[in-house]
């Protein structure tokens, strides 16, 4: 009886903890409406790379503006970057699949595992890279 109060207890706490990552995301993420892409730095300061209206590890679309790229050379580095958005995508719904699939995970384990990719994470990488970036040219 106890274990089952202990499983019962450790999926509420995994219930509870993707439901504030939820909100999180949604706090963070909804009202930006469509991204100026003149402006690529979020509040913070920090370089928008990693794309706060999408899903986690996707690059801004025009982020191009950062190598100062034009004509051809922007042309491919766009499809280069939309590629590599929609591989990320891929592998992240493929990893929520096997990790059902394969590995078995409880719905309030898969619903923490949805959370690692929700919309609004991004902003936080790049502060991580910004912070890195600035340590990095006072050295």
């Amino acid at each position: 009886m106890t274990i089952k109060i202990v499983k019962v207890g450790f999926l509420i706490g995994l219930l509870a903890l993707f439901v504030s990552g939820t909100f999180y995301a949604q706090e963070h993420g909804a009202g930006h409406g469509k991204m100026d892409m003149s402006k690529m730095t979020d509040t913070s300061g920090a370089p928008e790379i990693f794309c706060p209206m999408m899903g986690t590890g996707q690059l801004c679309p025009g982020n191009a503006q950062m190598f100062k790229l034009s004509g051809a050379r922007k042309d491919r580095y766009e499809e280069a970057l939309s590629n590599y958005n929609k591989a990320v995508t891929a592998a992240q719904k493929q990893f929520l699949t096997d990790a059902k699939e394969k590995a078995g995970l409880s719905p309030a384990e898969l619903a923490l595992a949805e959370s690692w990719f929700a919309v609004g994470l991004n902003p936080e990488i790049n502060k991580i890279l910004a912070t890195k970036s600035e340590s990095t040219k006072s050295k």
